[in-house]
C-alpha cells in the first residue's frame, strides 16, 4: 500500500496545494520555508496514531493567512489517497468504507477541521442573510443586541472519515495506515537511552527472546541479586538509611527501606543496551552524532518492518526530517542510495545535493513558491522520459548538478567554457547569479531535450534557460542535414517539448533553410535570425558559431590578457593577436578555427581559458557602453531585446543575460542611459557597417 495523492487546503503554509502523483518512496526538496515540514504535519493529521487527538484540533496559528480565519469559519482539509492494496485482504477490509475507484483500486481518507454545525447554524439564526461559514466571505453575526457573534476555536470539530462522505468516520482506520515522522535535530543519544522512547527496546518487545532464556537469565540474576544482597556494605547501607528516616520523621511512618535489583521481564528487556563494538566496552555515547543518527534509524527500520510482517501488521509510512544531519556526503550517498532503492515505505525531506544526486527522479517532489506566494509541489510523472533518458539524467545529477533541483531558476548551457563565462558577463552587467538563486549547469553536451522534460511544465515547472552554439555547417545535405543547423535543430527539439505548436512551424522552416548553401561571407542563410527570435520567446537561446568566437567583438581585450597569462611565447600571443582582430567581424569557417585552434592547444585548454578570461570579464566595469558601442545607439537611445539579437557574434548571449537581469533586478541589461554621457570605452569595436 501507498500514498498516492496528497491535497492540502487551508494548512499553514498552504491555500491548497496537490501532489498527484505523490511518489513512493518520496524525497521532498525546496527552499528553506517553503512548507516541506508543514506538509509532514498535515500528514500527521490524518495518519499518525500516535498524534493525540487534542492536537488534532487547530489554532490560529495552523490557519492559512490571507484566507478566512477561525472567526470566519474556515474549513481545514488533509486528503490522501492509497492505492496499490489489491491483493491485500486485510487492507481492503479496513478501507472498504473509503474507495472511490476500483482501477486502479484506491481509497481516500480526509482529515477535516470546520465548525460545528450548532455553532454555525446559531450565526445564521442571528442573520439569516450571513454567508455560510467556510466560503471565504466575512461571517461575522450580528445578534439581536447588536453585539458580534464570531466563531472561537471552541466552536470547531474535527474528523477523519472515508470516501467523500464526511459522516463516514474513519477515524481508527490510521492505525493501520500508520505514518510516523522522526523529526529534525533529534538527540539519538538520549532517546536510546530512555527505555521509554528507545527504538530497541520496542524492536526488543517485538522480538523477544525466547521465554526458557529468559527463565534462565532471570534466575540466574535472582541468585546474584542475593548474593549482592548479603554484602556487609549493602546491609550497612541499608541500615544507615534506616536510622536517617526514623531521625528525620520519627518512627510513626512505619518505612522499612531494603536495597534489591531490577528483576522482572521487562525490566531485563529495558536494561539491553546496544554497543558498537564486540567486545561491548563503547557505549552510544563513545561514537559521533551522524553515527548514532545511522543506529538509530537502522532499529527503527527494523521495527517498522517486524511489524509489517506480523500477521495482523501494521503498515507504517515512516517520514526523516533532514535526515542528512551529521552525516558525511559519501555515507549520505551510500545511505541513501540504499534505503531509496529497498524502501518503499519512505518519506524524506532534505536540503542535501548529496540525497538529491542519489535519489531517483520519479520519486523526487519539488516544493516551492510563486511569485503570488502560493506554495506549489511537483513530482515527475513516471511516464515524463523515457527509460533511457531518466537513466542519463540520474547519473548526470551528481553533488554539484543537484543544485538545479534547489535553485530559483537554471541557465542550461552546452560545457565548462559556458559555465566559466555567464556567470562572469552577468556579474560584468552587475548581477550576481549566486544571490538570486540562479545555477548555471552544464550538461557536457548538447543534448538539451531530456532536460527540458525534466524542467519544462510536464516535469517540475522550473523556470530555466538554454544557451547553445549555433555550430553552422555546409555539410553534405544527405548526409548530416541535423549538422548544417547544429543549434537550431537543438532549439527546435526543445520548442517541441515546451510548445509543440511553434515546434512544429519552427522545423518546417528550419528544414527549407537548411537546403539554402553556407554563405562564404560569414553571413548566416536566409530566415535565420527569424528562428533566433521565436526561440527566444521560449529563453533558448542559439549563438552565431561558438561562444569565444562570439564574444570576441564585445570582449577582445579580455580575450587577449587570458591567453597572455597562459602562454608566454610573443609569437604565439601575436599570432592570437591577429586571430582575433580577423574574428572581430562575420567570420569565415577558417576565421573561427584559427582562433579555437589556439584555444584549444595542449597548454591552454578551453576550460583552463575559459577560468581565466572569466577573472578578465568581472573586471569589466563599462558593458552598457560596450554595447551601445556595438549597436551604434546613442546615449538617449534605449537598447531592446530585439537590439541585442541583431549585434553580430554575441547578441544571443546578450539577450540571455538581458532576460536574466529582468527576472533578477527588475531592470534590462542596459538601463536607462545617465544624465551625462559617458566616453567611449576602449575595449569594444565600432559597429561594422
Amino acid at each position: 500500500m501507498q500514498l498516492s495523492r496528497v491535497r492540502v487546503r487551508n494548512f499553514r503554509s498552504f491555500e491548497d496545494l496537490t501532489v498527484d502523483p505523490f511518489p513512493s518512496p518520496a524525497v521532498i526538496v525546496g527552499e528553506n520555508g517553503v512548507g516541506k515540514s508543514n506538509l509532514l504535519a498535515a500528514l500527521r493529521l490524518v495518519l499518525d496514531p500516535d498524534l493525540l487527538d487534542r492536537h488534532r484540533v487547530l489554532s490560529s496559528d495552523d490557519i492559512h493567512d490571507g484566507g478566512p480565519g477561525l472567526a470566519q469559519g474556515v474549513e481545514v482539509s488533509v486528503e490522501i489517497e492509497l492505492s496499490g492494496f489489491d491483493d491485500d485482504l486485510d487492507a481492503r477490509s479496513v478501507l472498504d468504507g473509503a474507495i472511490v475507484s476500483l482501477e486502479p483500486l484506491t481509497a481516500r481518507l480526509t482529515y477535516l477541521f470546520r465548525p460545528r454545525r450548532r455553532s454555525v447554524d446559531a450565526a445564521a439564526a442571528a442573520d439569516p442573510q450571513a454567508p455560510e461559514a467556510g466560503d471565504g466571505k466575512d461571517s461575522v453575526q450580528a445578534n439581536a443586541e447588536g453585539a458580534e457573534d464570531v466563531l472561537t476555536a471552541a466552536d470547531y470539530e474535527w474528523t477523519i472519515f472515508g470516501g467523500t462522505d464526511p459522516g463516514n468516520s474513519m477515524r481508527d482506520v490510521k492505525r493501520y495506515a500508520a505514518f510516523s515522522v522522526l523529526p529534525a535535530l533529534r538527540d539519538t543519544e538520549q532517546e536510546l537511552g530512555r527505555s521509554d522512547r528507545s527504538p530497541l527496546t520496542r524492536l526488543l518487545r517485538e522480538l523477544p527472546p525466547a521465554p526458557e532464556n529468559l527463565e534462565k537469565t532471570l534466575t540466574a540474576m535472582k541468585q546474584a541479586r542475593a548474593q549482592l544482597a548479603d554484602d556487609a556494605n549493602i546491609k550497612q547501607l541499608t541500615q544507615q538509611l534506616a536510622d536517617r528516616i526514623i531521625a528525620l520523621a520519627g518512627p510513626r511512618l512505619g518505612i522499612s527501606p531494603s536495597l534489591d535489583f531490577a528483576g522482572r521481564e521487562e525490566d531485563l528487556l529495558r536494561n539491553v543496551q546496544l554497543y558498537i563494538d564486540a567486545a561491548g566496552t563503547r557505549g552510544i555515547g563513545r561514537t559521533s552524532t551522524g553515527m548514532a543518527n545511522v543506529l538509530y534509524l537502522a532499529l527503527l527500520l527494523e521495527r517498522l518492518e517486524l511489524r509489517r510482517r506480523a500477521p495482523e501488521g501494521e503498515d507504517t509510512l515512516l517520514a526523516v526530517e533532514e535526515p542528512e544531519a551529521h552525516l558525511h556526503p559519501t555515507l549520505q550517498r551510500h545511505l541513501f542510495f540504499h534505503l531509496l532503492r529497498s524502501l518503499d515505505r519512505l518519506m524524506l525531506t532534505t536540503h542535501s545535493p548529496h540525497i538529491a544526486a542519489v535519489t531517483p527522479l520519479t520519486s523526487l517532489v519539488l516544493m516551492y513558491e510563486e511569485g503570488d506566494g502560493v506554495v506549489r509541489a511537483k513530482a515527475v510523472p513516471p511516464a515524463l522520459l523515457e527509460e533511457r533518458e531518466r537513466k542519463d539524467l540520474e547519473r548526470y545529477l551528481n553533488v554539484s548538478r543537484a543544485e538545479i533541483l534547489f535553485a530559483r531558476g537554471i541557465v542550461l548551457v552546452e560545457g565548462i567554457a559556458e559555465a566559466y563565462l555567464v556567470p562572469a558577463v552577468a556579474k560584468a552587467a552587475g548581477l550576481d547569479l549566486d544571490a538570486h538563486g540562479i545555477v548555471v549547469a552544464s550538461v557536457e553536451g548538447t543534448a538539451f531535450t531530456p532536460y527540458a522534460r525534466l524542467l519544462g511544465p510536464g516535469g517540475l515547472g522550473r523556470l530555466f534557460w538554454i544557451l547553445t552554439d549555433g555550430d553552422q555547417t555546409d555539410l553534405d545535405i544527405d548526409q548530416f542535414p541535423h549538422l548544417r543547423e547544429g543549434g537550431l535543430t537543438r532549439a527546435v527539439d526543445v520548442l517541441n517539448v515546451l510548445d509543440p505548436g511553434t515546434g512544429q512551424e519552427c522545423r518546417t522552416q528550419l528544414e527549407a533553410m537548411r537546403q539554402l548553401p553556407l554563405p562564404t561571407d560569414g553571413s548566416a542563410r536566409a530566415g535565420r535570425a527569424q528562428l533566433v527570435e521565436a526561440a527566444v520567446g521560449h529563453r533558448v537561446f542559439v549563438g552565431e558559431h561558438t561562444l569565444e568566437v562570439d564574444v570576441a567583438r564585445l570582449l577582445h581585450r579580455e580575450m587577449q590578457g587570458a591567453f597572455d597569462e597562459l602562454v608566454g611565447g610573443t609569437v604565439a600571443r601575436r599570432n592570437f593577436a591577429e586571430a582575433l582582430q580577423d574574428a572581430l567581424a562575420a567570420t569565415t569557417t577558417d576565421q573561427r578555427e584559427a582562433v579555437l585552434n589556439r584555444i584549444e592547444k595542449k597548454e591552454v585548454s578551453k576550460g583552463r581559458y575559459a577560468q581565466r578570461l572569466a577573472a578578465h570579464i568581472e573586471q569589466v566595469d563599462d558593458l552598457p557602453a560596450r554595447i551601445r558601442l556595438l549597436r551604434g545607439a546613442g546615449q538617449d537611445t534605449p537598447v531592446t531585446e530585439d537590439d541585442l539579437l541583431k549585434i553580430g557574434g554575441c547578441g544571443p548571449l546578450l539577450a540571455l543575460i538581458n532576460q536574466l537581469c529582468l527576472a533578477c533586478l527588475g531592470r534590462p541589461l542596459v538601463p536607462a542611459p545617465e544624465p551625462e554621457p559617458a566616453a567611449d570605452p576602449a575595449g569594444a569595436v565600432p559597429a561594422v557597417g
